[in-house]
């Protein structure tokens, strides 16, 4: 590549419409092929072709062609079962030199990307196009920024006389105007300020984008700009509005899975993976500080009921310990007065013995 074009070249894919569009979604996809891990699949079944098929085409066909399983791109169609449903697959494969029309519920199993058979290209392609505009806008944005001045010459001469003190400016020099003429015939303009807002609306609605798509994908994208910090309520508070289409993804293609190892004996097993399996277990976390057991805290309840009861027995036994002190304490005394009265008694007996005497 020759230095004089690569920045043409690398700006179509801000300029050039068509190719910022397939750029955008060819960059979301290869973020999503990390969506699912899956453990068992045969070698005639790499996981980046299968999921490859299901996130642009919506499905693909799980077959044997001459002994070997194959995932396979094809067109639904045939007479519509009870519900509506295909009940053909018909199968064109060069590679393979396969031309076939499958039933759907015996020659093999069919896989979708979700409930409805859609693929993932309408949600990234529809976000593809916000971000081009809004990326071609702050472009353009951005440019106008360098306009601090607009200079108008009301001759040729005037106009060389700027265009020379421009150039002398743009290349590091300072330039002497000779001509008193040049300050007669050139009139100046100030652009607005108001651009520098554009610009950072224009970065909010990009990052607001950029971050729902995310969020319909599953992952928990910021778009609050907020300057200050974000509470956990704010970072949380969408959360719960993640998973229920990855679910359902998830859920389709366990499906499929459980119905090929039936039906040909594998071991085949599909999980989350990635920053969409994290972002499912700190939603069970999340559940379950704000959720607890209820069977736990019943539990809990009546251990409290219990302990409390323990308490209140303990209460009376110390109760009845205080009394019998207390009936200790009163016999004491009684005895106490006994002595004291035998005591007195003696001393009489004594004086009167003298008195005799």
């Amino acid at each position: 590549m020759k230095k004089d074009n690569i920045y043409k070249s690398f700006q179509c894919y801000i300029k050039d419409k068509d190719t910022a569009v397939l750029s955008f979604v060819e960059n979301s996809l290869a973020k999503t092929q990390s969506m699912f891990k899956y453990e068992g699949l045969p070698e005639s079944i790499p996981q980046d072709e299968i999921e490859k098929l299901l996130q642009t085409t919506g499905k693909c066909f799980v077959t044997k062609v001459d002994g070997v399983l194959y995932a396979l791109s094809g067109g639904l169609g045939g007479e519509p079962d009870v519900y509506n449903r295909p009940t053909l697959y018909t199968v064109a494969n060069p590679a393979l030199k396969l031309n076939k029309t499958y039933k759907v519920e015996t020659d093999g199993v069919l896989i979708k990307n979700d409930t409805n058979g859609n693929s993932l290209l309408p949600i990234i392609g529809k976000y593809a196009v916000l971000h081009t505009d809004g990326l071609i806008s702050l472009n353009t944005a951005s440019v106008l920024t360098r306009i601090t001045m607009l200079i108008s010459a009301s001759d040729d001469k005037t106009k060389q006389s700027a265009d020379l003190f421009l150039q002398k400016i743009l290349d590091g020099e300072f330039s002497i105007i000779g001509e008193n003429a040049f300050f007669k015939g050139v009139n100046m303009q100030t652009a607005p300020t108001t651009n520098s807002v554009y610009i950072t609306q224009l970065i909010e609605m990009i990052q607001y984008y950029k971050a729902s798509l995310y969020n319909e994908l599953g992952l928990n994208a910021n778009y609050n700009m907020k300057r200050e910090r974000l509470n956990l309520g704010e970072v949380s508070m969408n959360v719960d509005a993640l998973l229920p289409y990855v679910d359902n993804m998830l859920n389709e293609r366990q499906k499929a899975v459980t119905k090929i190892n039936e039906k040909y004996g594998t071991d085949i097993s599909v999980s989350l993976n990635s920053s969409w399996n994290l972002e499912h277990e700190n939603f069970e976390t999340l559940i379950k500080n704000t959720d607890p057991d209820p069977d736990k805290s019943e539990t809990d309840t009546e251990q409290a009921g219990t302990e409390t009861e323990q308490s209140g027995t303990e209460t009376e036994q110390s109760g009845t310990e205080q009394e019998q002190t207390g009936t200790e304490t009163e016999q004491s005394g009684t005895e106490t007065e006994k002595t004291e009265t035998e005591k007195e008694t003696e001393q009489k007996k004594e004086t009167e013995v003298e008195n005799e005497v």
